[in-house]
């Protein structure tokens, strides 16, 4: 089953639980939007009846059934109601419980997988406005209890299960079916998450609750049933999704041939961001007030305990070649990270070295200028050169000692040889470090660092660093200038 393919269990589900009528005036129409959609997507239904009962489409003993190259995934619902309310718009309701079932061949050393379980949707009620071709429709769902039994042939078993309470969405699905267009937003007032998974003797188990969930989705399913992500990009196939959530605590046991080990911790919230189309990529998130605690009977010591204020990630690329350059970005942050005594103790037993909170954050952007699609079918690596780079903010603080820095530089890709391969850069970086002596000094003092190597470290530093304004600073200006380094104005090439 291709990875990026929105089949299987999963989106069985969703497009079950979530999606459970697709637009249009009349009930027949929301019935026929709905088969279209799931045809032109790989998917199959058949039906024990579909009839009138007054206002309502009465369809019974729906069975959906999705078939790729690797796998079948099956779902049933007793009865679905579609219920014309008189208004140009259309109320959705189904039974309390879905069951559903998956399973992917196995072949090549790869054993057979597969999945079973249920979902409990008990007060779910859809309202569907709009047109075929303009649906728009809103949900409420009290509860979202999902039972999953996964497995994998001769060694995973175990069960997961997950359960939402007050559930909300609306969303709007536009266009033909074979390009359909969503664009929604969801919510949910607590998730629950529990698992207990068996790898052959090796056991997993633990639970996951968060607060105040809410996300939203953007996406074009043009292309979704095309064989590789390369085709289905270039078709139109792309998504914008993003989730963030309040207050977050996990706990995990783990058992193994090694002995127990035990995970537990959380944080105050944060949020998820994934989003790709034939253009870019992006991929983001952070969280804040985050703390940790791991037990391993492989630990020299009872716990570790590690916290942070704040953590953020943030990676955009482009995909899609281009005559122009193009931005791309990275931002990497961890700030104000605490670890526990037991960690400090193993390579500072006497306390020499402050054991202040270490913060890093790395901050970049630049344009490249693609001449290949980043995204290509079979093994082509694809083209490009790297045009600029500007470093926005370098930053990083421990024991007492912290650089900063900021600078910029372009690029000569047509010179490969004077730096061995890279492009001849142009531009300069500018460094503070404050701290650096009194930490080296300790590192002597507490048998880290030998007095050779600290000599050597003092004179590598001297050559590229001046003393700064106040006590324990040190400036340096690093400079790339017509195919030469430069240190404080010194060519060292």
């Amino acid at each position: 089953m291709k990875p990026w393919k929105l089949t299987g269990t999963t989106a069985l589900v969703a497009l079950l639980a979530v999606n459970p009528a697709l637009a249009a005036i009349s009930p027949e129409d929301v019935w026929q939007e709905w088969q279209d959609f799931n045809a032109t997507n790989g998917g199959s239904f058949t039906t024990g009846a579909v009839a009138r009962d007054g206002d309502t489409l009465v369809i019974t003993d729906l069975k959906s059934t999705i078939t790729t190259d690797s796998g079948t995934s099956e779902s049933l619902i007793g009865e679905l109601r579609l219920r014309d309310k008189g208004d140009g718009s259309v109320e959705v309701t189904m039974s309390d419980e879905i069951t559903f079932s998956s399973s992917m061949a196995g072949g090549d050393g790869n054993p057979a997988t597969g999945a079973t379980g249920r979902v409990k949707l008990p007060g779910l009620v859809g309202t569907v406005s709009g047109a075929p071709d303009q649906a728009s429709y809103a949900y409420t769902i009290p509860s979202f209890d999902l039972q999953l039994e996964p497995s994998t042939e001769g060694a995973v078993s175990g069960k997961i299960n997950m359960l939402l309470s007050d559930a909300k969405g609306s969303y709007l699905l536009s266009g033909p079916d074979d390009a359909k267009a969503l664009d929604g937003t969801f919510s949910a007032a607590s998730a629950a998450l529990s698992i207990d998974m068996d790898d052959n003797g090796d056991r997993f188990a633990g639970t996951l609750n968060a607060a105040d969930l809410a996300g939203k989705l953007t996406g074009t399913f043009t292309g979704l049933e095309l064989p590789d992500a390369a085709a289905a990009l270039a078709a139109g196939f792309g998504f914008d999704t993003s989730l963030s959530y309040g207050a977050l605590n996990y706990n995990l046991d783990i058992t193994s041939e090694t002995g127990p080990a035990t995970l537990a911790g959380g944080s105050e919230g944060g949020s998820l961001q994934v989003a790709m189309n034939a253009v870019r990529m992006l991929f983001a998130g952070g969280g804040k007030n985050a703390s940790i605690a791991f037990s391993s009977a492989e630990l020299p010591f009872p716990e570790v305990k590690i916290s942070y204020a704040e953590s953020g990630f943030n990676l955009t690329v482009p995909l899609a070649k281009s005559d122009t350059p193009q931005d791309f970005s990275l931002l990497a942050k961890l700030v104000d990270l605490n670890v526990s005594e037991e960690i400090w103790a193993m390579f500072d037993p006497t306390a020499q070295l402050p054991h202040d909170a270490a913060t890093l954050v790395i901050d970049t952007k630049g344009k490249v200028l693609l001449t290949s699609d980043l995204v290509t079918k079979g093994d082509t690596p694809p083209e490009g050169d790297l045009l600029a780079l500007d470093v926005t903010q370098i930053q990083a603080k421990i024991a007492g000692a912290e650089l900063t820095g900021a600078g910029a530089f372009t690029f000569d890709n047509s010179d490969l040889e004077t730096y061995d391969g890279i492009p001849a850069p142009t531009g300069k970086l500018d460094l503070r470090l404050v701290g650096g002596n009194g930490l080296l000094d300790k590192l002597i003092g507490m048998g880290l660092v030998g007095e050779d190597q600290a000599m050597g470290a003092r004179m590598m530093i001297a050559m590229f660093a001046n003393p700064g304004a106040g006590p324990d600073e040190l400036t340096s200006t690093l400079e790339f200038k017509d195919k030469h380094f430069f240190a404080n104005g010194q060519q060292l090439q």
